[in-house]
């Protein structure tokens, strides 16, 4: 086959397919699955799903949080505890994290970590919504709460509506200055067992008068066949078998590459080859056709997520997709290799 006036070796065209196929499939279920966890996120107002609300009462000093705060970082390593605060025009919580949280997608900036949800500095991550009542003072931005003045850490947001558009997140320290000790908190964490071991703890740090009400009752465990037919379990299983379906169809595709060279492999038998060399020649060619395979894959799906707007592609979502491509790349290279015997001619 010719294309451009250059003929292209057997085998090539069959092999950029099939990795066009793995890069576009492996695209697509990581951009969706991103997604998926972003508009989760969205719905759960920035909590995993499994979180606790507890309140506070009778606590005598307003100060208190600076006590119990560091004796939680030294014994848990992953838990948030957010404070919402009322207002009828505004989604506005506190936040302060031990470990890495989910953090919604960012238009701009960082979201918060350990060190700045845990601070005196007034900090903030507002909504894309509210990014026009950002005002400049000294080459940073600022956005005005409460009469209290927040350093604007990032701006968070999607392209579509979502109520992470509409939400405020304030460091913890700020946030409980306006609310006062005695309020209504969240806890969160990723792991519903260390979100259990945290609460527990929680209640007895508190000292006397102050009073910490927390329901801590373990959900019950699904059965194995609601696990089995839940729909997350379902679409991943999906994208699982499509995955897998490609990559095996690539195996018998390098196979078939792997024939057309072997006139090839034998030549370089005749003429001294050493088998590293054999091998880095092999392998550069084979990844150069990848290479065009996940170029082209790439540029598909960008041409889908155009015309359908549920899927944004963005460029870790790239970066992942290519370390799986490359992942499978090796892996298929190793075992065709080993199944055809290619270094024998």
């Amino acid at each position: 086959m010719r294309l451009a006036k250059k003929k292209i070796p057997k085998g090539h065209l069959l092999l950029a397919l099939s990795f066009m196929a793995v890069s576009f499939c492996s695209l697509i279920i990581i951009s969706t699955a991103r997604m998926g966890r972003m508009n989760q996120l969205s719905q759960n107002g920035l909590y995993s799903g499994h979180q606790r609300d507890f309140s506070i009462t009778d606590a005598a000093r307003e100060d208190l949080w600076q006590d119990i705060i560091p004796q939680l970082k030294d014994r848990h390593k992953d838990f948030t505890i957010y404070v919402p605060i009322e207002d009828p025009n505004i989604i506005i919580k506190g936040i302060c994290t031990v470990g890495r949280p989910e953090s919604p997608p960012m238009l701009q900036g960082t979201y918060f970590d350990p060190a700045s949800s845990w601070t005196s500095h007034p900090s903030a991550v507002i909504g894309k919504e509210y990014s026009q009542d950002i005002t400049q003072r000294g080459g940073k931005p600022y956005y005005t709460y409460g009469g209290i003045e927040f350093e604007v850490l990032g701006i968070m947001g999607t392209k579509e509506e979502s109520r992470i558009n509409h939400m405020v997140v304030t460091d913890f320290q700020s946030a409980t200055a306006i609310t006062g000790i005695n309020t209504s908190y969240v806890l969160d964490a990723q792991k519903e067992s260390s979100l259990l071991e945290v609460g527990q703890d929680l209640s007895s740090c508190f000292p006397f008068p102050a009073n910490v009400v927390i329901l801590l009752e373990q959900g019950m465990e699904p059965s194995l066949l609601a696990r089995m037919l839940s729909g997350n379990t379902i679409m991943n299983t999906m994208y699982a078998l499509i995955l897998i379906c490609f990559s095996l169809s690539t195996i018998l595709v390098t196979l078939i590459w792997f024939r057309f060279r072997r006139q090839l492999f034998y030549a370089w038998e005749l003429c001294g080859y050493k088998s590293y060399w054999k091998h880095l020649e092999t392998s550069k060619a084979y990844f150069q056709v990848a290479g065009i395979g996940f170029a082209a894959g790439l540029l598909l799906a960008a041409a889908v997520s155009r015309l359908a707007s549920d899927i944004q592609i963005m460029l870790t979502d790239i970066l992942l997709s290519l370390a799986v491509t490359i992942g499978l790349g090796v892996a298929i290279l190793a075992i065709s290799k080993k199944l055809s015997s290619a270094d024998k001619y």
